[in-house]
């Protein structure tokens, strides 16, 4: 197995035409190699763009990475079992600014940077290296989804789309907004008491959940914008990663009564708020951060495409695999107990990584 922390990393900063406005600039990280192909990772909600000083540091490697044993989504999902031995995938991060820009702009910057990927060009600024690689597969995190999801869906950019491979994950996707979002601005009926409470949390523990990238992801932006056709119109599957709440599945750092162990302390106390603030209702299928719909917007959980809850959604999105992992915790396999390991027989996890690695490619 790869040890991700020997890994050298390479990082590019520069201002992407696209996104003049924007705090930090989008940077492309080259995480390791492999023989396999290669894996674009697109993270979610937050600020990993080149500069920043808050959330990664301008690092979109610690943005998938767990801090109690350094596990990482990455490294699962480019790892493969096969009955003749194993195949990994070399990974690239792509690390972007939604948090004092809307998930709109960050868009263009993927999309630019990931132009620039493609042609081995640094037009973007992200890609000093020249990196070049014509084909590639894309994993997106919450918000992250959403971006390519718009990428795909809005057809402005068609090399971009044409150089993804196969199906693109969406590992508990916001893919029509997010619940959080509209409860922290009291808006798509998801107000009440939370937006004092946030608030409140801000002014005593430092907690910043509202910007603009979160405004940007409430239900009504974002289904907003599918209207316009810019989203919830993908011509490929969509594999969709959704969470299936209930016990352990929100801020569940040690969960023994769940029978789940996890050790992950980074993002648990602001994930827990969230959750308490939106709360949960029978029909989520998620941990209170997103909706059911938002994750899996069409009809097709049986295998039709079409609009279930909205009818703005019509292309193509796959209910794949339900994961225990929790929001946070789905995008750095934080957790160490019962047997999260996988094999060219079959996968077994309690988070989406190895399942990604496994059947997704």
């Amino acid at each position: 197995m790869r040890n991700h922390l020997q890994t050298a990393l390479a990082l590019a900063v520069a201002l992407a035409p696209a996104a003049a406005g924007a705090a930090n600039a989008p940077i492309l990280q080259y995480i390791y190699g492999g023989s396999g192909g290669t894996v674009v990772f697109i993270h979610g909600k937050g600020n990993c763009g080149a500069g920043s000083t808050s959330g990664c540091g301008g690092n979109p490697y610690a943005y998938w990475t767990n801090s109690y044993n350094n596990a990482t989504l990455l490294n699962e999902a480019t790892t493969k079992y096969t009955s003749s031995g194993t195949v990994y995938y070399e990974a690239f991060a792509i690390g972007h600014d939604t948090e004092t820009q809307g998930y709109w702009s960050a868009a263009n910057d993927v999309a630019y940077c990931l132009r620039d990927l493609i042609n081995g060009t640094n037009g973007s600024g992200c890609n000093p290296n020249g990196y070049r690689r014509t084909a590639f597969k894309v994993v997106g995190h919450s918000a992250g989804a959403t971006i390519i999801d718009r990428i795909l869906s809005s057809g402005w950019w068609p090399d971009v789309s044409n150089a993804i491979q196969g199906y693109p994950v969406s590992v508990q996707g916001a893919l029509a907004g997010a619940r959080s979002a509209s409860a922290l601005y009291n808006v798509d009926g998801q107000g009440n008491w939370v937006t004092g409470f946030i608030s409140w949390l801000a002014g005593t523990v430092g907690y910043n959940l509202k910007s603009n990238g979160a405004w940007s992801l409430t239900r009504g932006n974002v289904n907003n914008e599918a209207a316009m056709g810019h989203q919830g119109k993908s011509p490929k599957w969509f594999l969709k990663v959704t969470t299936t709440g209930g016990c352990g599945s929100c801020n569940n750092s040690g969960a023994w009564f769940c029978g789940v162990g996890v050790n992950e302390a980074d993002n648990d106390g602001e994930l827990g708020a969230a959750c308490a603030a939106v709360g949960y209702s029978s029909d989520d299928d998620s941990d209170g951060i997103v909706w059911m719909y938002d994750s899996d917007p069409t009809s097709n959980t049986s295998g039709s495409n079409g609009g279930k809850y909205n009818a703005n959604y019509t292309g193509y999105y796959w209910h794949w695999v339900a994961s225990w992992a929790n929001h946070d915790h789905g995008r750095n396999d934080a957790y160490t107990t019962l047997g999260d390991w996988q094999s060219s027989s079959g996968c077994y996890s309690r988070s989406p990584g190895t399942c990604v690695g496994e059947y997704a490619f």
